[in-house]
């Protein structure tokens, strides 16, 4: 069978793009091409497959700053994309596919930089025991994908603040992210950019197949993912895919202590309690009600709140703790 092989390069920051594209190319792809696909995201939170986004990062800080947050098909833990994160995808079918191989061409890369990195064994490239990339999979129908993250010149600060969660008592049968040391390339080598990597790259992948892959660029215009972007830009998709959790808030207002414990299944609040030692005659047992059964959205808490509390102090406060804790979109 004569493998063709192609490599694509996305010109779109849009991760509802770049993850279809991902799909789609899986759904597409012959079963003799050798896909490399490269691609960037813009201030965006990827979670994995069986990931519960409210466990994972601080959702309330990501709505704050306008940051996205998608779900990929793949397992494994959530991670940070910026312009300084070089992302990449292998596609082959069976045939064609080896992990091994694909590690060796993105060490092989990094390497014409002076850098020498390693395959930790699981999912992780590191240099001098730092993790740089690290990488998940997908096999579907006889094709799959083995996509990983490249950390060039990334905002740090950023990937600790939007993937440390609040402090809430939370309990989730989802998949963890495992806390890693991680580093950018930069500090290795000042000649590595995110462009001089791609082009590294691209050679290492010629390279290894003693090929000329042909290049295709990639945008909005150039092919059509409407179908699939639906599905990455949905509520439903990022975050009711969560497994089942349980989130308990708590604070202390001048009226007394208050705690809601929410039950949360595919997105939905199946129970709710309320425990608070408030003297006030308020509805709270109507407002256990009023959730339940709604889907676990800011505003549809918020108007439970409107509609049920009438004492304005406690109206205000709930709506507070809300806003500030409930860590909902």
């Amino acid at each position: 069978m004569h493998k063709k092989f192609k490599i694509y390069i996305s010109e779109s920051f849009d991760p509802k793009f770049n993850l279809s594209v991902e799909e789609w190319l899986m759904a597409c792809n012959e079963l003799n091409d050798i896909v490399f696909f490269l691609w960037q995201n813009a201030n965006t939170i990827v979670i994995g497959r069986n990931q519960n986004p409210y466990k994972e990062c601080d959702v309330k800080k990501l709505k704050e700053d306008d940051v996205h947050l998608v779900r990929r098909l793949s397992g494994g833990g959530a991670v940070y994309h910026d312009h300084g994160n070089l992302n990449f995808t292998f596609i082959a079918s069976d045939e064609s596919y080896d992990v091994e191989s694909n590690m060796e061409i993105i060490l092989n890369g990094v390497s014409r930089f002076g850098v020498h990195g390693c395959f930790n064994g699981r999912n992780d490239l590191l240099v001098q025991g730092r993790k740089f990339s690290g990488n998940a999979f997908i096999s579907d129908n006889g094709m799959n994908c083995h996509h990983g993250t490249l950390l060039v010149d990334a905002d740090l600060y950023k990937l600790s603040k939007y993937l440390t969660v609040s402090p809430l008592k939370l309990k989730s049968k989802g998949i963890d992210s495992v806390a890693s040391r991680v580093i950018n390339l930069k500090e290795f080598s000042s000649q590595i950019t995110v462009d001089s990597l791609k082009d590294a790259l691209i050679i290492s992948f010629n390279e290894f197949y003693k090929a000329e892959a042909q290049i295709i660029l990639l945008n909005e215009k150039a092919i059509d993912v409407t179908a699939y972007m639906g599905k990455y830009g949905s509520w439903e998709w990022n975050y009711t895919e969560s497994p089942d959790f349980a989130i308990t808030a708590e604070d202390k207002f001048n009226w007394g202590i208050f705690e809601i414990s929410l039950e949360v299944s595919d997105g939905v609040i199946k129970d709710c309690k309320i425990f608070t030692d408030a003297i006030v005659p308020e509805a709270f047992k109507s407002l256990e009600k009023l959730f339940q059964n709604k889907e676990f959205k800011r505003r549809n808490m918020l108007e439970a709140i409107e509609n049920c509390i009438i004492n304005e102090q406690i109206k205000n406060d709930l709506c507070c703790l809300v806003k500030d804790k409930i860590l909902t979109n």
